[in-house]
């Protein structure tokens, strides 16, 4: 009896892990088969880099290179600083003024959702292009009624200015997150001595909110950084236009060149990957000091700083700014698209959908090109969630060894610039053992890679809300662990892993940098079909485009909220 009963007790002491080998085996199988879809390109492409001479010849650096890595540094600093300056006082204003506008706030980092970043850009052009802009045309009919007459202009876009402005609108929403989360957890207890001591909003800002969230501030800087490097939607529409080249596009450049020129394709892309892990590496460093400035702020209530006359100056910056990001981008968007051809001036007469028929209906290669961008984000978020979701369910419930080497493979794909992964999964499947190329299948190869992290990240957030208790409770009624997983954690953990297919959906169906490299005509995706529609100047067909794939991230988005809403109504009830 007392064997049995110890027996029982090991048993029921033993890791999950080891009494579960069925789920165990397929754990473990999908676990390497997602570490082999992420490193195999990477390790291929270095290997090509630095073991092989011949990939070291052909690379011709080219004596526009230093030019460009100039460019690079400019448009990334000046626009990461412009971010975190912006990101930072919306913040501020939003967590700790009487200003804030709690909606506002909750919008502002799902801005580039709403609308995908190319459709955004061109909806940027649409409006402040020098000649054709609608705004600008607006303007300068207000300046010719002053007697100031003028033919492009006044605002222009095409310029390195433009491009460091727009680039940094969307970096904005990133330095944001991080900094009003540090905000939010700030014990105000400085800011109110700061105030008792009659110091004015602007000067306890300066002198106590901001050196006590220093470390938040250098990371959300850091992160402007790596994401302005990665951006490709912005340069090459605006850099384009404005003659200033930048590094993610250069490689795009030498890629699409006949022949391709790899060899120098491979030596700048390594430079970036080189360069970004740097970057994390620092982030890193400095992340646990950011998480340490700023403690003691959960259970304190503080009286927000009165900003008196400013207050709804403050406000409509931040309603300008979605405005600007979202709104105007897509006004603009659905004007251009209306018309036969794309001018200054709204032709109320001539307004129809001919646009839209000729993208759904009559061109083949853009039709196809939505079928397979749809085709290829319902696949990717399908298989990603699914192999995110039980890895981070079992994980969950077994506390097994395994759970850091899933993490660190779920999350490496992360630090990876989507040119890094496109480029990578070009070297790696476009010959033997596994030539993909021309096909969906590179393409669902890279989309995999990319979504990985944010179904990660959405399976993580589901499950960890899910108390270990309701485990304990279906063992003690002697349910299988396979049971407990299916009729337990699966239900409870659904809603969440819906939210996360659909963030991986928009993503995926709008992604541009990876498909502008993988994309052919054997194998048209929207990223790709709209930046050539862009430079053959079929403008109101690519805005019309834009149009229907930022109605579609509309619809899905729309959709997660409503779940994320029911999931926490039901927490909390």
């Amino acid at each position: 009896m007392a064997a049995a009963t110890g027996e029982a007790v090991s048993r029921r002491q033993s890791p999950a892990w080891t009494r579960l080998p069925s789920m165990g085996l397929v754990v473990g199988v999908v676990t390497v088969l997602l570490a082999l879809l992420v490193l195999y390109p990477l390790v291929t492409t270095l290997v090509r880099v630095l073991l092989d001479p011949e990939q070291l010849r052909l690379a011709e650096i080219d004596s526009a290179v230093p030019g460009m890595l100039a460019n690079t540094a400019i448009v990334v600093l000046f626009s990461a600083a412009l971010a975190l300056l912006v990101g930072s006082v919306f913040a501020w204003l939003n967590e700790r003024t009487d200003a804030s506008l709690r909606a506002v706030g909750e919008m502002l980092p799902l801005a580039p959702l709403l609308t995908p970043p190319l459709a955004g850009v061109i909806g940027l052009v649409v409006l402040f292009e020098p000649r054709a802009g609608l705004v600008n045309g607006w303007l300068r009919a207000l300046l010719g009624a002053v007697g100031i007459s003028t033919s492009s202009g006044p605002i222009n876009l095409y310029t390195l200015p433009g491009l460091v402005a727009v680039t940094a609108l969307y970096l904005v929403p990133y330095v944001y997150l991080v900094v009003s989360t540090s905000l939010r957890k700030l014990d105000p207890s400085l800011e109110e001595a700061s105030r008792l001591n009659r110091a004015g909003p602007l000067r306890t800002l300066v002198c106590v909110t901001l050196p006590a969230i220093k470390p938040s501030l250098i990371a959300a800087g850091l992160l402007a950084v790596i994401s302005a490097l990665g951006l490709f939607s912005v340069p090459v529409v605006i850099g384009t236009g404005a003659r200033v080249e930048v590094l993610s596009v250069y490689i795009f450049r030498l890629l699409e060149n006949f022949p391709p020129k790899t060899g120098s394709a491979l030596i700048l892309a390594a430079l970036l990957l080189v360069l970004v892990q740097a970057l994390l590496f620092a982030q890193r460093w400095l992340a646990p000091a950011g998480r340490h400035a700023a403690v003691g702020g959960r259970g304190f209530r503080t009286n927000p700083v009165l900003l008196g006359r400013l207050r709804p100056w403050a406000r409509g910056m931040m309603v300008l700014y979605l405005l600007v990001t979202a709104i105007l981008p897509l006004a603009g968007l659905v004007f251009v698209s209306l018309q036969p051809f794309w001018t200054p001036a709204v032709q109320w007469d001539r307004l129809s959908l001919n646009n839209y028929k000729t993208v759904l209906i009559d061109t083949r290669a853009t039709s196809q090109a939505l079928l397979n961008s749809l085709g290829l984000g319902a696949a990717t978020a399908t298989i990603v969630m699914l192999a995110a979701g039980l890895l981070m369910l079992y994980v969950h419930q077994a506390r097994g060894r395994g759970r850091r080497f899933v993490d660190v493979v779920t999350s490496l794909p992360a630090t990876f610039p989507h040119t890094i992964i496109g480029v990578s999964v070009l070297v790696a499947f476009s010959r033997p053992p596994l030539p993909l190329y021309g096909t969906v299948g590179i393409l669902l190869v890279a989309y995999l890679i990319m979504g990985l992290p944010y179904a990660a990240r959405a399976a993580s957030a589901a499950t960890d809300d899910i108390g270990l208790e309701l485990v304990e409770a279906s063992r003690v009624f002697r349910a299988s662990e396979r049971r407990t997983f299916v009729r337990i954690l699966l239900p409870i953990a659904l809603p969440g892993l819906a939210a996360g297919w659909i963030i991986v959906f928009v993503t995926t169906a709008g992604e541009l940098t990876a498909s502008v490299l993988l994309s052919s005509t054997g194998n048209p995706v929207l990223g790709r079909v709209m930046i050539d529609l862009w430079a053959y100047g079929s403008y109101p067909q690519v805005t019309a485009l834009a149009v229907i794939i930022t109605a579609l991230n509309g619809v899905f988005v729309a959709i997660m909220l409503r779940v994320a809403r029911r999931t926490l109504s039901r927490a909390v009830a």
